[in-house]
């Protein structure tokens, strides 16, 4: 996931443990749904950008050739070992290019997910991220982008609380939601206070601010545009609230290169969401 590296460096290993009540298998066959109707073939090369540990890409990596971007390095040490045959890179979702990946060949697909986008603090980020996106597939390539909330969804003020629990690790985290207003327009400002109890080690507290642009839809469809993608919004999204766009560069539906759109590789893959 895009952000600060400090904010998910240190403590990487926790993040899958938070978010297991994420239906990862779900989500996924959805995404790999979509990205076909978008004439994505099977075994098509598909970034993941903002791939954060890889729990995405690992299940997507059934049907597509996966490659993985993230800005934070241990992350990316994370979704590595989910996914030793996956390629991956660590830099910035709005300053990268395909030849990062050590080939001028474009990709098929770009997602971004779990509103990732957020974290680019403004439109000029995301006009950035998505201009780079635009660039990474091939014409008539397909662009997904989970955003995070638009202005008249985020609720400042909501409080909650996330566990999980096994017989060595115990994890909570408390988080509470402000608005903060900025020139960029409103930011959003998520406050957590974890604990975390480790068998035979102890307890350790500490707290995180994460901080995500509040991007209003029209702005959003807009940035797309200028980034030379044609996009719809879907309001059912993956998460509560949230919705995604559906984007595609000009040019002919996406397929793998020398082959017709739509044509089957799964033969050459380990297996298939369902």
């Amino acid at each position: 996931m895009a952000g600060d590296e400090k904010l998910f460096g240190e403590r990487a290993e926790l993040y899958d443990l938070i978010y297991t009540k994420i239906d990862y298998d779900g989500n996924a066959a959805r995404i790999a749904a979509l990205l076909a109707d978008e004439g994505v073939a099977d075994g098509a090369r598909v970034l993941e950008a903002a791939c954060g540990t890889g729990s995405y890409a690992a299940r997507l990596a059934s049907r597509f050739r996966m490659s993985g971007l993230d800005n934070a390095e241990a992350m990316v040490a994370v979704s590595r070992r989910k996914n030793p045959g996956v390629p991956h890179v660590v830099a910035d979702m709005a300053a990268f290019r395909p030849s990062d990946f050590g080939s001028d060949e474009p990709f098929d697909a770009v997602v971004c997910l779990f509103g990732s986008v957020g974290y680019l603090l403004g439109v000029d980020r995301v006009r950035a991220a998505l201009r780079c996106f635009a660039a990474a597939v091939r014409p008539g390539g397909a662009v997904i982008v989970e955003p995070w909330l638009a202005p008249d969804v985020f609720r400042p003020g909501f409080a909650w609380l996330d566990t999980y629990s096994d017989d060595v690790i115990k994890v909570a985290r408390a988080s509470f939601s402000t608005v903060r207003p900025d020139s960029i327009g409103d930011v959003s400002v998520l406050d957590f206070e974890w604990v975390v109890a480790r068998r035979g080690v102890g307890l350790d507290r500490f707290s995180e601010r994460h901080e995500l642009w509040l991007g209003p839809r029209e702005t959003m469809a807009a940035a797309f545009r200028e980034a030379g993608l044609s996009a719809r919004f879907l309001p059912e999204g993956l998460l509560p609230g949230r919705g995604l766009w559906i984007a595609r560069k000009d040019g002919p539906r996406a397929g793998t290169p020398g082959t017709r759109p739509g044509r089957d590789f799964s033969r050459h893959l380990p297996g298939r969401i369902p």
